[in-house]
C-alpha cells in the first residue's frame, strides 16, 4: 500500500477509535467536560482546519480511485471479447483491479466515516445542552417548589395568627360586654341608692317635722 494510502488508513482507524469513544456510555460530568473543551478549544479549532484540508486530499483520492475503478472496469470489458490473454496479463489486471477497488472503498469508507462522526459529535453536543438545560430548568422548579412551600407554610401561619386575633378580639369584645353590663348595673345600683336615700331624707323631714307640731301642740 502506497504512502497516502496508508495515511487513509491509518485516519480511518482513528475515526473508528474516536466514534466508538464517543458512544461509550461514560459518565455524565466527563462526557459534558471532555466535549465542552473539544468544542471551545483553540487547538481543536486549527485541528480542525487541518482536518478539512486532510478530507479535500481524501476526496481527491476518492476520485482518482474512482477514475481507476471505471477505467478497470472498461479494460474488463474489452477483455472479455479477447479469450487469448496469457494468465500472467490476467493476473495484472486483476490485481489492479482489485488494488482500484480497495482504494475507493477505503477512501469512501473514510469519508463517510467522517461525515458520521461529525453529526454523531454535534448531535452528542446538542443532547448535552439539552440535558444542562433540563437541569437548570429541574434546579428551577425545585427552587419553585421550595418557594411554594414557604409561602403555603407562611399563609398557614398568618391564618393560625388571623384565628389568634380573632379569638383574643371575641374575648376582647365579651370583656367589653361584661365592662358595659358591670356599668349599668353600677349605676342602676347607684341611681337606686339616691332613690332611697331621697326616701329616707323625706321621710326623716317628716318625722322631724311631726314631732316639731306635736311638741307646739303639749305647750298650749
Amino acid at each position: 500500500m502506497s504512502l497516502p494510502y496508508t495515511m487513509v488508513f491509518t485516519l480511518l482507524m482513528t475515526e473508528m477509535v474516536v466514534f466508538i469513544f464517543l458512544i461509550l456510555p461514560l459518565p455524565f460530568k466527563w462526557r459534558r467536560g471532555l466535549l465542552k473543551f473539544l468544542s471551545e478549544s483553540r487547538l481543536m479549532g486549527h485541528v480542525q482546519y487541518v482536518m478539512k484540508i486532510v478530507f479535500i486530499f481524501v476526496f481527491i483520492l476518492f476520485l482518482d480511485a474512482l477514475n481507476r475503478v471505471v477505467k478497470v472496469e472498461e479494460i474488463s470489458s474489452e477483455h472479455g471479447h479477447h479469450h487469448h490473454a496469457d494468465a500472467r496479463t490476467e493476473t495484472s489486471f486483476a490485481a489492479r483491479k482489485f488494488y482500484a477497488q480497495r482504494n475507493m472503498y477505503l477512501t469512501g469508507f473514510t469519508l463517510f466515516l467522517s461525515l458520521i462522526l461529525n453529526r454523531t459529535f454535534f448531535m452528542i453536543l446538542d443532547l448535552l445542552k439539552s440535558e444542562e438545560k433540563m437541569e437548570v430548568i429541574k434546579k428551577q422548579a425545585a427552587q419553585q417548589s421550595k418557594e411554594y412551600e414557604r409561602v403555603l407554610a407562611s399563609e398557614t401561619a398568618l391564618k393560625k395568627e388571623v384565628k389568634t386575633l380573632e379569638e383574643v378580639v371575641s374575648q376582647h369584645s365579651s370583656a367589653k360586654a361584661d365592662l358595659e353590663n358591670l356599668k349599668k348595673q353600677a349605676k342602676q345600683q347607684h341611681d337606686e341608692y339616691m332613690r332611697l336615700a331621697d326616701e329616707n331624707n323625706s321621710l326623716e323631714m317628716k318625722i322631724r317635722g311631726s314631732s316639731q307640731s306635736s311638741e307646739t301642740k303639749k305647750d298650749i
